[in-house]
């Protein structure tokens, strides 16, 4: 028998449901206190937890018997995911489930914002009749940016166009066709705040996304332009919009989410140019029944099958084979970190090919790994090994893997990828040498034998003598130590690639004075 255990309300259809699954034991205790779900969970197999409960360290190591942990909707950043899966505990959310929901209520905050419906009805109640108050303005042939394109995201994007606005994406990773279908015009952050009149949110809470909106950004905003964010609190600093609410700078804002739920400061929520709601954007009861009855469905089938549908932090490897494949997730993320910090423009397309033993192990995690490195830095989705092909495939980019019979050089094994841009094709590939020696051993069309380690700087160059000295004396004057360098040529071609492994980092300012090295052609670096 699995015990389950409940700590956030769900429907009671639903509940009814689950109690009569053989096998399975349902035990609702919603709106439990930290202090009793500490004392109950140690016999417990599995937790359900909405936004309310907070699943902290305490809690997880609280737990004996844990094996997965089940958000009932997409956010899991009241989950410690990290402190989980140290305890070999699954975490797993219903991505979807409540996009319709998050969605509607998105387009709803807006012209409640822009009409003043809130405050309008409330002087109707007060038997008041003040039509000059309450003027309010149109979306039509509005600038509207939206940041992060997710689900919810494009969804929103998809209803606002109905409305015949103009409308900016900002999200690193989704691919032009995919924003076209949908009528977005992609840009960069900045240039998404100067441009729009108004700027909803839809990306998830994560080191990069906190602040993301604050003093500076809301500075560079147009005048009077509208703020929504119902995505996650925290991602808007509260005391820089309230200032710009009290200059002018910010017309008006629609806000569903805080930095602390319930807020511990209610000047937001009050201020007369705010429409606010206490967290509904995922509260209608399609959305709470769908996303109800889909957790607890993944929990038994994983229970029963053990299938993680929807984990955020577990890859499906045997635990055998676990210390064999370990180095190649290794491997595979730092080639996609060289890609993601040497690349220009768009990621489009990626080919990924396997070649020498590696072709006997699950190909598919490994090559998760590497897009999580290609991914890694973006500031609109919490990218990890379990949704980055996912994730990567929703946006629009292709990946294609495959396994190769023949060796493609004389090296035993070989990651071999071609990442295509809007700009062009960037081809990388590496191999383990040892247990924790990754080398690069081709970069475009250059043969080459580089450590991927720490600073590597990569200087494309005239195939003449002097130009390596150089680059020496300059970065001697930097105090910059060389700790291993690869060449290769292309004589036809009258081309050489120079990469160093540095002993420490390198700024712009020495950037620029290798790039005045005669005969250099280019200079990039990736830190790893």
């Amino acid at each position: 028998m699995f015990k389950i255990l409940i700590a956030d309300s769900l429907p009671k259809e639903i509940l009814d449901k689950y109690n009569q699954t053989d096998g399975i034991s349902v035990d609702n205790r919603s709106g439990i206190s930290k202090e009793e779900l500490i004392e109950l969970i140690p016999d417990y197999d599995g937790l359900v937890v909405r936004s309310r409960t907070k699943v902290t360290p305490e809690i997880i190591r609280a737990a004996k018997k844990l094996k997965v942990i089940g958000r009932a909707g997409a956010g899991v950043d009241n989950i410690d995911s990290k402190e989980a899966t140290k305890f070999g505990i699954i975490v797993m959310n219903t991505p979807g489930g409540n996009t319709i929901a998050a969605t509607e209520h998105t387009i709803a905050m807006l012209l409640a914002a822009m009409r003043n419906i809130p405050r309008a009805n409330m002087s109707l109640l007060e038997e008041q009749w003040d039509r000059k108050t309450y003027l309010g303005h149109e979306l039509y042939q509005k600038t509207i940016g939206v940041i992060g394109l997710g689900k919810i995201g494009r969804e929103v994007a998809k209803r606002l166009s109905a409305f015949e606005t103009h409308l900016l994406g900002y999200d690193p990773i989704i691919s032009q066709d995919v924003a076209d279908r949908i009528g977005v015009k992609l840009v960069e952050l900045d240039e998404l705040i100067e441009k729009s009149d108004i700027i909803t949110i839809h990306a998830p809470k994560i080191p990069a996304t906190i602040d993301l909106i604050n003093k500076d950004r809301l500075q560079n905003c147009k005048d009077n332009v509208v703020i929504v964010n119902c995505a996650r609190g925290g991602i808007v600093n509260e005391q820089d919009l309230l200032d710009a609410l009290e200059s002018g700078k910010v017309a008006r804002a629609a806000l569903d989410v805080y930095s602390s739920e319930p807020p511990t400061d209610f000047r937001l929520a009050k201020h007369p140019k705010v429409v606010a709601t206490p967290h509904l954007g995922a509260s209608t009861e399609e959305a709470q029944t769908k996303v109800a009855a889909q957790i607890l469905d993944q929990m038994i089938e994983y229970f029963t099958k053990n299938v993680a549908r929807n984990a955020v932090n577990f890859v499906s490897v045997d635990a055998e084979i676990q210390p064999i494949i370990a180095p190649y997730f290794q491997l595979a993320e730092k080639l996609g970190h060289v890609f993601h910090q040497i690349k220009d423009g768009r990621l489009q397309e990626v080919a990924i090919r396997f070649y020498g033993e590696i072709i006997k192990l699950p190909i598919e995690p490994v090559s998760a790994h590497l897009m999580v490195g290609a991914l890694k830095g973006t500031e609109t989705e919490l990218i990890n090994p379990v949704n980055a092909l996912a994730i990567s495939r929703d946006r629009g980019i292709s990946i294609e893997i495959a396994k190769k019979d023949l060796a493609l050089t004389s090296h035993t094994n070989l990651i071999a990828c071609d990442f295509k841009t809007d700009k062009g094709t960037y081809h990388l590939a590496g191999t383990l040498f040892a247990k924790n020696q990754f080398h690069l051993t081709e970069c475009g069309d250059f043969v080459c034998d580089a450590n991927l380690a720490g600073t590597m700087l990569f200087v494309e160059n005239d195939d003449v003598p002097g130009v390596v000295g150089n680059l020496g004396l300059v970065l001697a004057d930097y105090k910059v130590n060389i700790g291993h360098m690869s060449s290769g040529r292309l004589k036809e071609q009258n081309l050489a690639l120079n990469i160093f492994n540095l002993d420490s980092p390198i700024g712009d300012g020495v950037i620029k004075e290798l790039e005045k090295v005669a005969g250099v052609k280019q200079v990039y670096v990736a830190d790893l």
